[in-house]
C-alpha cells in the first residue's frame, strides 16, 4: 500500500493528462468563440468531434490508469477520492460542451434561464445539468434540442454507466483495513 504524498502524486500522474485535455478543451472553447465567424465555421461539429475524443479518453486512458492505482490503493478514503475526481472530471467536460454549443446557438437547449450571456454564467447553468445527465435524474427542465447536443449528451450517459460500471466492477477490491 502507498503512503500520503506519494499517492496524490501518483494519482496526479494518471489522471494529469485528461484533467489538462479538459482544462485546455475548456480554455479553447472560449478563445474561439470570441475569435471564429460562427457563421462560416462548423462550430458545433467541432464542439462533436471534441467531446467525443475526450469522451474515449477518459473512457479509455484514464480507467486504464486508475485500475492500476486501484490495485495497489486498497483504502475507501482513497478510492472515493479516485471515482470523485473521474466524474468530476467528466461533468466539467461535458459541462464546457454544452456551454459552447449553446453560446453558439441559444436554440441548441431550451429551459436555460436568459438572465445573462456570459460564458460563466451559462457554465454554472451547464454544470447543473451535466450534474443530472450524470446522475440520470434528467428533472427535463434544461433540455437539448438540437442534433449535436443530443448526441453530446448521449455521449454523457455512456461515459456515466461506463463510470459506474468500473466503480461497481472494483468495489471488491475495498479493504476495511487500512
Amino acid at each position: 500500500m502507498i503512503q500520503g504524498k506519494s499517492f496524490y502524486r501518483l494519482l496526479f500522474g494518471k489522471t494529469a493528462l485528461p484533467v489538462f485535455v479538459v482544462l485546455g478543451v475548456g480554455l479553447l472553447y472560449i478563445i474561439l468563440m470570441s475569435v471564429i465567424d460562427h457563421s462560416s465555421f462548423p462550430f458545433p461539429v467541432f464542439i462533436l468531434f471534441l467531446a467525443v475524443t475526450k469522451t474515449i479518453l477518459i473512457a479509455s486512458n484514464t480507467l486504464k490508469q486508475l485500475s492500476k492505482l486501484i490495485k495497489i490503493c486498497h483504502s475507501l478514503e482513497r478510492l472515493l477520492l479516485i471515482f470523485g475526481l473521474l466524474i468530476g472530471i467528466s461533468i466539467l467536460s461535458f459541462a464546457t460542451d454544452y456551454t459552447c454549443l449553446y453560446q453558439f446557438e441559444y436554440s441548441t437547449f431550451e429551459g436555460v434561464p436568459a438572465n445573462s450571456d456570459t460564458y460563466i454564467y451559462n457554465l454554472y447553468h451547464f454544470i447543473y445539468f451535466s450534474v443530472i445527465t450524470f446522475s440520470t435524474v434528467g428533472y427535463g427542465d434544461i433540455t437539448p434540442v438540437s442534433e449535436v447536443a443530443r448526441f453530446v449528451v448521449m455521449l454523457e450517459i455512456f461515459l456515466s454507466f461506463f463510470i459506474i460500471v468500473f466503480a461497481l466492477a472494483n468495489i471488491k477490491k475495498i479493504h476495511i483495513n487500512e
